[in-house]
């Protein structure tokens, strides 16, 4: 359990700082197993099961991997406003597994000072711990001393108060935003990871501004990758201070030193490259701001945010400019549903990359970006006819290009083109759009074929072929387990089992029900554990009982799915229960929701 207290003693508890400030994520994470492995615990076992996710936490590590954590796990997106990063997650499930055990391990408390101190990543792997441990046999005991207390905050941007008063209530701990207290001490410690020193560089007050500024492109490109949303706030806000009366002559000399200082692998996201004033050095922090604050939920600082790319003195390349109305747009449309506004700001996007002879393939492939979004918005109307039109007009774009950012993109439209073929009812021709997908660069990525094997299982289900759909869904489970990934594994056997409940297959759907009873353990998801145990209950023909009931009252993440499957159980009618049990759909995203503070019902 995890509680508010003080009463520890030093000889009783292990007492651990996590008020380590917003430099580097999993930084207060990495200080609570320290200070556990000090205590007598051994992680050897995490890092042999876990090695790419355990590379993310300690760096450097003697052991290794084999893989990157990368290769493995997506990561969330820029171009989409998609926060949910399968990466993030794997490593806050990992820590919060390892918190506990280690806590098993030594057999006394954890207690964590500074809690409302801590980087924001590191308090959603605590929070992820809370619940963890409530699936735990025996004693697990974390306190959080005086969690009311945080630091305050390091600029407007970067005021994270309302965040972090949700992640202490998924804690379980009744804190209110209202009741915290801005007393924390800044950590004056660099954290040892590229992260945080980067971080210490780019806000170094007595370093130069080239210096700084190189650091900072380089820290807002790992912190998107992390999570790091404080962190990226701080740093993007102080670089804009430098940004002013740098000369554009030297842009291209700081964007190489950005570079040498950037360890990701190659990527689409937040990539600096093509900026080429200080005008565009504004435009991409400012865009820095601006994703940050609307993966946080705050969508009207987002467009204050977004609108300010274009805004100011300098010459601003064309295809930020546009960018400025995409990520407007983006926000009017997914996020606020505002599908007339979003169209006002994609009639300005496109008045600014009009298509031109001779046109630099950057300009074509913004265009791009634009059609898609269109696209959506009148699919958003219902509009599908025409929202394939503009998804066609998108691939026009970025015909015969093949840097990465238009590779991801097309990816993106042949997927939207198979979602419009599906919704207008052409399933066959869906099925077969999403069949090029075989042959596009990166198909044998194993979570590459995870998430296509799905899809295409939902497909091959809504065409009739349930032959194909159960191959196609063993495909996608065979990848989930070859990297360990025990989140979709279970969501792809409740829905398994749920499949083969309405068909009447009892003893394949409690194989199923058994199956992803077994990952949500590993999990430590008590709602997911009781949705499983509910499954197994009706096939065999069994009141789900008081056992079911008792998991989900466990859940801290998805209460509000919790109280319904706990009043279905009480229904003398195991319909209700049944209709809570899930079947396969034709996409594998879903959100991380044991560690997500946003939507918590």
């Amino acid at each position: 359990m995890v509680r508010a207290g003080s009463g520890i003693s030093r000889s009783v508890g292990v007492e651990v700082d996590v008020n380590v400030g917003p430099a580097a994520a999993y930084e207060g994470l990495r200080r609570a197993l320290d200070a556990l492995r000090e205590a007598g615990a051994a992680f050897d076992h995490v890092k042999a099961a876990r090695g790419p996710e355990w590379a993310e936490l300690f760096p450097g590590a003697e052991g290794g991997t084999d893989h990157s954590l990368t290769e493995i796990a997506l990561a969330p997106s820029e171009r989409r406003l998609h926060r949910e990063s399968e990466q993030v997650f794997r490593v806050l499930s990992t820590a919060a597994a390892a918190l506990c055990g280690g806590c098993s391990q030594v057999g006394r408390p954890l207690v964590l000072h500074g809690v409302g101190g801590a980087d924001l990543p590191s308090l959603r792997g605590f929070m992820r711990a809370a619940e963890h441990a409530r699936t735990v046999s025996g004693e697990i005991d974390i306190v959080a001393h005086a969690p009311e207390q945080v630091r305050p905050p390091l600029g407007p941007a970067a005021d994270l108060r309302a965040e972090r008063a949700r992640c202490l209530r998924g804690m379980g701990l009744p804190v209110d935003e209202a009741e915290l207290r801005a007393v924390l001490p800044a950590s004056d410690e660099v954290p040892t990871s590229r992260e945080g020193e980067l971080y210490a560089r780019a806000v170094d007050p007595e370093g130069n501004s080239a210096d700084r500024l190189a650091a900072a492109l380089a820290y807002c490109r790992a912190a998107f990758f992390s999570a790091n949303w404080e962190g990226s706030a701080v740093v993007a806000s102080t670089a804009l201070t430098l940004v002013a009366g740098f000369p554009d002559a030297r842009v291209p000399g700081l964007l190489e030193q950005a570079r040498n200082a950037d360890e990701q692998p190659e990527a689409i996201e937040f990539e600096p490259g093509s900026l080429e004033t200080a005008a565009d050095l504004r435009a991409f922090l400012y865009k820095v701001l601006g994703v940050q604050a609307t993966f946080r939920g705050r969508q009207d600082e987002a467009l204050s945010y977004f609108r300010a790319m274009r805004e100011g003195h300098g010459r601003l390349l064309p295809e930020l400019r546009a960018q400025s109305h995409l990520y407007c747009a983006l926000t009017f449309s997914k996020r606020l549903d505002r599908v007339d506004a979003a169209g006002g700001e994609l009639r300005d996007g496109f008045a600014v990359v009009p298509p031109r002879d001779g046109e630099p393939d950057s300009v074509r492939r913004e265009r791009g970006w634009l059609h898609n979004l269109r696209g959506l918005t009148h699919f958003a109307r219902g509009e599908l006819r025409a929202a394939l039109e503009q998804e066609k007009l998108a691939l026009a774009c970025v015909e015969g290009l093949a840097d990465p950012s238009s590779v991801h993109l097309r990816i993106n439209l042949l997927s939207n083109v198979s979602v419009l073929q599906e919704k207008a009812g052409r399933l066959q021709q869906a099925a077969r759009t999403w069949d090029r997908f075989n042959r596009a660069a990166g198909s044998s990525n194993t979570a590459f074929v995870k998430h296509h094997a799905y899809r295409a299982a939902g497909l091959a289900l809504l065409c009739g072929d349930r032959g194909t759909a159960l191959e196609e869904l063993d495909r996608s489970l065979v990848c989930a387990r070859e990297f360990g990934d025990d989140f979709h594994e279970c969501e792809i056997r409740l829905e398994l089992g749920g499949l083969h409940v309405g068909a009447g297959e009892s003893g394949s759907g409690i194989a199923q029900f058994t199956a992803a009873a077994a990952a949500a353990a590993r999990l430590g998801d008590p709602y997911r554990m009781a949705l499983a145990k509910a499954g197994q209950a009706i096939c065999v023909n069994s009141p789900p009982g008081d056992e079911v009931a008792r998991l989900a009252a466990l859940s801290l993440a998805n209460p509000g799915k919790a109280r319904r499957l706990s009043q279905s159980v009480a229904s003398p009618d195991d319909q209700d229960v049944r209709a809570l049990l899930p079947t396969p759909r034709t996409k594998l995203n879903r959100p991380f929701d044991l560690v997500n503070f946003q939507e918590r019902s």
